[in-house]
């Protein structure tokens, strides 16, 4: 069985660097990028979530340039999996009314948290045929409160560094692969 992976990009409610409640801007790279991982990945689906209308807008023209741009171009790939949502609630009830039953929440933070979870923990439970949301949240984070409404908290990315301040970007690249990915 294929794993049922959602991913949404959160842009609202997320954190600033003083821990803030605020809503980000949407930034096309993110977007565009995060779309074409949607498609190297099995992914279900893939959410910006963003409540603002102008924001929304953006979103909205984004998938379209890549739809059309895929027409063009084979090699881009469509962004048909990519989706607008105003909040991480209708992500979940647009999940339960098109695959008939509710997501794992599996929130993500660069900070660490006695919720963690660690990833292999996480490929278990997709294997069994978990569905799971994963909720990345852009600026400093995803907001206290949708942390603590997650089911899940998954750890953090660790390459023994001791720094870990990625771009959203990377991160979601990153935690793919490692859910996803063949290696």
């Amino acid at each position: 069985m294929s794993p049922r992976v959602t991913v949404a990009l959160v842009h609202h409610p997320v954190v600033d660097r003083l821990g803030h409640e605020i809503s980000s801007t949407v930034d096309h790279f993110d977007v565009m990028d995060a779309s074409r991982l949607s498609l190297t990945y099995p992914v279900w689906r893939f959410y910006v979530v963003v409540p603002v209308p102008a924001q929304r807008a953006l979103v909205e023209r984004l998938i379209r340039h890549g739809s059309e741009a895929a027409q063009r171009d084979s090699a881009r790939g469509s962004f048909s999996k990519t989706h607008w949502a105003p909040d991480v609630e209708a992500v979940i009830a647009e999940h339960e009314d098109e695959l008939g039953c509710a997501p794992t929440v599996v929130a993500t933070s660069a900070r660490r948290s006695s919720r963690d979870i660690g990833i292999g923990a996480l490929r278990e439970r997709m294997a069994g045929g978990e569905p799971i949301l994963l909720l990345v949240g852009k600026a400093w984070g995803l907001a206290p409160r949708l942390l603590d409404e997650a089911a899940l908290r998954l750890e953090p990315i660790d390459a023994g560094t001791g720094y870990n301040h990625l771009s959203v970007r990377s991160a979601m690249a990153i935690l793919l692969d490692r859910l996803l990915g063949r290696g």
